[in-house]
This record gives structure tokens, sequence and C-alpha cells, in this order.
């Protein structure tokens, strides 16, 4: 049977209740077996629709779902625990997320595999990388102990590429306002990955029309395709704010 690793979230009611009350529920599942739980941790909400601290963990599940049944599985019972669709970012009582599903890799108009932010989130990497170390990200090809291992290197590099360099000169001041520990950069101002010290943790593509810099030019490992976020500086901040620490 497949191996389904989802990651738990809720920051409304008894929210360790919850997630017990849900994975009992997925274990009764004829075609579920839950097979191990990470620690739940408590983590700072990303973004300023919430104040109120989030708890997360992740678990291992045995399925003989298709991965479009799972998640069918597992938006029901967020219905049924009473979560709300309304705000990104927001309050919930549960949240349950299909992080990895084999080593499949799935991009359908209602279903991506791996999950596209797993890979940079710590309150998903951390209490992941307890039950599935040694698991490989099968778009990344590393490990997901080696992909948390990665956000913990300081300096913390977030590199800017795809952007005009007036445009990226600005955001960079910006970023630095909110975030001084971390080192910022421009991929073009830099040239190639020859002239970087270290790779960078992450490479944020925001992919301007102008821009000479693709995608799919960039190291596979810290690429992240952020090109619908070009124009919103907050959203590539919640970006930032989840790879770094977060207790």
């Amino acid at each position: 049977m497949p191996d389904c690793y989802i990651a738990l979230g809720g920051n409304q009611g008894p929210v360790r209740e919850t997630f017990s009350r849900a994975l009992e529920c997925l274990d009764q599942h004829p075609e579920i077996s839950v097979i191990k739980t990470s620690d739940w941790i408590e983590t700072a909400p990303v973004g300023d629709q919430t104040s109120d601290p989030f708890l997360n963990g992740a678990a291992q599940l045995s399925v003989s779902l298709s991965p479009e049944s799972v998640l069918e599985e597992l938006q029901l019972l967020e219905t049924d625990m009473g979560r709300t669709r309304e705000v990104r970012w927001g309050a919930r009582p549960l949240d349950l997320d299909m992080l990895l599903y084999d080593q499949f890799v799935i991009h359908t108009e209602n279903l991506v595999v791996p999950h596209p932010a797993c890979w940079y989130r710590r309150f998903v990497l951390d209490p992941l990388a307890e039950i599935a170390a040694d698991v490989i990200h099968p778009e990344k090809q590393i490990t997901i102990q080696e992909l948390r291992q990665r956000l913990l290197v300081k300096p913390f590099q977030f590199v800017l590429a795809g952007l005009p360099c007036e445009e990226t000169a600005s955001l960079i001041r910006k970023l630095q306002q909110l975030y001084p520990e971390v080192q910022f950069s421009s991929w073009e101002t830099q040239g190639s990955a020859g002239s970087i010290s270290q790779e960078p943790t992450l490479i944020a593509w925001l992919g301007a029309p102008t821009s000479a810099t693709r995608f799919e030019d960039l190291p596979l490992i810290p690429r992240l395709d952020l090109s619908e976020y070009q124009k919103n500086t907050e959203r590539i901040v919640h970006v930032l704010q989840s790879a770094l620490d977060f207790r």
C-alpha cells in the first residue's frame, strides 16, 4: 500500500483533541491506516489574519485509495471538524494537507503533489522530519531531513531572480527592513551560481516578462516559482516568514 504523508494544523478550539479525533477517523477508514505521527509543535501564525498560535504536526498514512480520493477524504474531514475556507492564513480548527504520496508527482487542477510549499516551510518540515527524515522529496531529489537542514544554515540567503534590477533593489530594501538577519541579493547582479559563496537557501523567481532569467535555468533545489506574487510584496514576506524560525 502506498505511503501518504499529511500535515495537520489548527488554532481554534481544543486543537490537540481535534487532531486526535481526526486521526481516529482516518484510522477507522477501511482503506486508510495511521502508521506514525510526529510530536505536535506550537508555531507562530504566518501573516496577519490571526494572532493566535498554531499547533502543527505530521502523520504517515498507509492507503489503498488514489491520491484524489485521499484528498477528498481529508477535505470531508476538515469540513466535519468545522473548517471553512474564507480567509487564506486565517484561523481554523483543522487544516489537513497532503504532502507526499509515495514518489508520485501530480499536477492537476485540484491536486498538486508534492505539496508545493512543503519543502521550505519550517512548520511543515520540522514535524515531517521526525517521521520521514530519510524519505526522498520526488522533485528536489534530496531527503526531508536534508531539506530541513538547508534552512538552518546561517546566514539565510534569499536570492531574487527574474525582475528588472531597479525593482529587485527596491524589493530588497523593503525586505531588509523586516529581516535584517537575512542576506538578500539579486541573481542577475551576481551573474551566475558560481559567484555565490554558498548555495542560496531560497531563490525566488518572480518571472517578469522582460527578464532573461528562466525558472528552468535556476538551481533545482533552492528555486521557488513566485511569479504569481510579482507585484505582491506581502505574499513574498509570508513565504520568507514561513521558511525562517517559527517558534
